[in-house]
Parts: C-alpha cells; sequence; structure tokens
C-alpha cells in the first residue's frame, strides 16, 4: 500500500491534477488497484455543472491513467521516468461520478516494451463500472523532452560501434508481449501483435497488421510483411493444445498474408531455415521442415510434416500432399499437384507432378562441376528415360557412373523413397 506522500514521490502530479488518494494494492509487472475521495470541494465541480455536479469525464480518466502510471513506473528500469499519454482506445463511460464516491480504479498490465506500455483499466463505484479504457504511454526521462535524444549522450562517443547504434522501432498501436524478446534494430509496424514467448532477432522488419503467436523464433535481418500469421495453431486434430513452436532462421522474406503454422506434438517445432522467400499468400503447415534459400511464388500450399532441402524453387499455386520429401536444388512448374517425393536436381510438372529435365541452371548456380553435372544427367537417363525399373537402375548408376556425393546422395534419395508408402519415404507404410 502506498499513501499520498508515496505517491508524491513516484508521480509529478500536485494539486489540483493529483486525482488519486492512496494506491491499495501494487503487484510488479501485473496489476495495480488505487482510489479517490471524489468531494464537493474538488474545484472543478464549481464549474461542472452548477446544480448538477458531476465528475467530467476527461478527469476520470486522468484518475484511471494516474493509478497506471504507478504500475508503469514501479517496473524495473522505469524509476524516475515519465509517463505520457501516447493514446485511448476502448474508452466506455458507464456510470457518472458524483461528489461522495470514493472511485477505486483497477489496472492490469497488457504489454510494455522499450520505452511503450500498454494497460487496460476499470474505474468502479461501489462495484459498478464508471469508465473502463485501453491507455498506451510512452516512457521518458525527467531530462529530456519527450521523444528527444540526450545531447550529453548523443555526443558522447560519435565513434560507437554501429550495433549499438541501432534503435527499436515499435509502433505506438503494436502490441507486444511483456515475455517476448526483441533485438537490436528491429522495426515493427502498426497494429501488430507479438506474442508470449518470442524471439525476434537483430535488423527484423516486422511490417503493419502481422500477427506473431506463441513460441515463435525468428533470426536476423527478416522481413515479414503486411497481413502474415507466424505461429498459428496447427490444423490437425491429433494437436491438443500442447506446447510446440515455430522456429525461424536468419535473412529470410515473408510477403504479405504468408501464414506458418506451429507443430503438433509436445515440444515439437516446425523450421524455416536461412534466406529463404515466401511469397503472398504460401502457408506452411506443422511440422513441417524447410532447408536454406528456398524460393516459394504465391499461392503455394503446402501440408503437414514436409521435408523441404535446399535451393528447392516453387512456381505459383502449387499444393504438396503432407509427408513429402523434396530434395535439393529441386524445380517444381506452376500449379503442380505434388503428392509423391521430388527427387533431387529434377524439374517437376504437373498433376500429379512428373520428372521432365534436369535442373541444370541450379546446378550450375551451386558450382557444381561440369563433371559432376553430365554423370548426374546420365544418372537421371537411367532412372527415367530407359526401360529399366527402380532396381535395375540403381544397379545400373553404381556400375556405369562414378561415385560422388551429389550422385551419392541422389542414389541414397531414390532408395528411401522405396521404404515409405504411396511414394512418400516420409510415411509409414502401415499409415
Amino acid at each position: 500500500m502506498q499513501d499520498i506522500e508515496q505517491l508524491r514521490d513516484v508521480l509529478p502530479h500536485r494539486y489540483p491534477i493529483l486525482l488519486m488518494d492512496r494506491i491499495l494494492e501494487l503487484v510488479p509487472e501485473k496489476s495495480a488497484r488505487g482510489y479517490k475521495n471524489v468531494t464537493i470541494n474538488e474545484e472543478f465541480f464549481e464549474g461542472h455543472f452548477p446544480g448538477h455536479a458531476v465528475m467530467p469525464g476527461v478527469l476520470v480518466c486522468e484518475a484511471m491513467a494516474q493509478v497506471s502510471g504507478v504500475l508503469l513506473l514501479s517496473q524495473s528500469g522505469n524509476e524516475g521516468k515519465l509517463a505520457y499519454f501516447d493514446g485511448m482506445d476502448k474508452v466506455r463511460f458507464r456510470k457518472p461520478v458524483l461528489p461522495g464516491d470514493t472511485l477505486i480504479t483497477d489496472v492490469e498490465l497488457l504489454a510494455t516494451k522499450a520505452n511503450i506500455g500498454k494497460v487496460r483499466a476499470i474505474a468502479r463505484i461501489d462495484g459498478d463500472v464508471a469508465c473502463e479504457a485501453e491507455f498506451l504511454f510512452a516512457l521518458v526521462g525527467r531530462d529530456n523532452k519527450r521523444g528527444s535524444a540526450s545531447p550529453a549522450k548523443a555526443s558522447a562517443n560519435p565513434n560507437k560501434d554501429a550495433n549499438e547504434s541501432k534503435k527499436t522501432q515499435i509502433h505506438a498501436t503494436a502490441i507486444i508481449d511483456p515475455t517476448a524478446k526483441i533485438g537490436q534494430g528491429v522495426t515493427i509496424g502498426a497494429h501488430s501483435i507479438v506474442g508470449k514467448n518470442v524471439q525476434i532477432g537483430n535488423d527484423t522488419h516486422i511490417d503493419a497488421h502481422v500477427l506473431i503467436e506463441s513460441n515463435v523464433s525468428i533470426g536476423r535481418d527478416c522481413r515479414i510483411l503486411a497481413g502474415s500469421v507466424i505461429g498459428g495453431a496447427p490444423q490437425d486434430k491429433k494437436y491438443h493444445g500442447e506446447d510446440s513452436f515455430v522456429k525461424i532462421g536468419d535473412g529470410n522474406i515473408i510477403r504479405e498474408y504468408v501464414t506458418i503454422h506451429r507443430a503438433s506434438g509436445d515440444g515439437e517445432a516446425t523450421v524455416l531455415g536461412d534466406g529463404n522467400m515466401l511469397m503472398a499468400y504460401c502457408h506452411v503447415g506443422h511440422n513441417c521442415k524447410l532447408g536454406n534459400n528456398i524460393t516459394m511464388a504465391n499461392y503455394v500450399g503446402i501440408s503437414g510434416h514436409v521435408l523441404i532441402e535446399d535451393k528447392v524453387v516453387f512456381g505459383g499455386f502449387v499444393g504438396v500432399h503432407q509427408k513429402v520429401r523434396i530434395g535439393k536444388l529441386a524445380m517444381i512448374g506452376g500449379m503442380s499437384k505434388v503428392v509423391q517425393d521430388v527427387p533431387p536436381f529434377a524439374i517437376v510438372d504437373g498433376r500429379p507432378t512428373k520428372v521432365c529435365d534436369l535442373n541444370v541452371i541450379g546446378l550450375r548456380r551451386s558450382n557444381i562441376s561440369s563433371k559432376v553435372r553430365a554423370e548426374i544427367r546420365q544418372a537421371y537417363k537411367l532412372l527415367y528415360r530407359s526401360n529399366l525399373n527402380v532396381t535395375q537402375s540403381l544397379e545400373a548408376i553404381e556400375q556405369e557412373i562414378e561415385p560422388s556425393d551429389e550422385l551419392n546422395y541422389l542414389i541414397d534419395f531414390i532408395r528411401s523413397v522405396r521404404e515409405g508408402s504411396g511414394g512418400r519415404q516420409l510415411e509409414n507404410p502401415g499409415f
């Protein structure tokens, strides 16, 4: 409990604008309760209104904001700061406040990050709600004008490390859960929401209207554009609310309205590696594992438990069946229906897909030597252009073609397909 003298040490307000008499309860980082005895001697009753005294609604909000300020300024690191109004939302007046009333205000902390705090406040009289609102505050040092940098700090060390000078920029309307960890130089746009246990790496940009739900980690230098939903619950009937995750690496570009779902299964994760681009309206389902430098054109839909290896390229409007494995450096034509594993280095197309050619350009760009490229082409002819079955083709490859890392990887991939079901090596045959 804090009395009026203790409140004066926390808040800068003084009569006649100090509109709180005592803090009854204070749970740091969580909630506060304060009260104000409203008497006929208040200055504002003289003119509001003669013959019908009513406490002005703006002063009711001010009283609620002062309780909110005590909660925010009680947090570690905020001592001695000022809490400036940055916005009010969802304000509703339910009952007039009259002389003789005791105004009890309950405040709940919704989110804080850096110099921004958001709270929900409800003021009651005799248990009835008089006013409710959500308040946004900017927390600044008392020696600085709001929003300005300290001149001493700005000039003290002009040659400081560039990383130290990067500022995190969070729009006033963004909602950040107190448990979220935000790196340096991160930008979070208007009306975006960052949920519980989220980690965002340095220099990542989150656009407006992005929803990042719980248990999501995002690496450095990523760009997530408007309307994307990251970390939504899996679309899986076997999911029953267990803790699962989304893990996103560095340097990814996630365009407008992309959805990436958490995994199904306690402790499991949906994983996206580094340097990928997911264009607008793509979907990555639960428990998927994506490698590095993958490109997905618009409207690609990836079902659950899919494994996509490095440098795969998808055309637009591709649908991928669950538990499909797609080998590295594969290319998938637009509007394809992928219901079986896609071998590495292949160009596939169709509904369902068929191997059309070898991704020679992708092999060149990956610095695969001309000798190995020629050997892989010979292997593909034996697999897909001869009259041999798969067993005979693999035997011919091993007998006729000099081994290499790429060739061994291709052979292992083809053999693994036969261990699954329906042309999908990740599919349990008894499923």
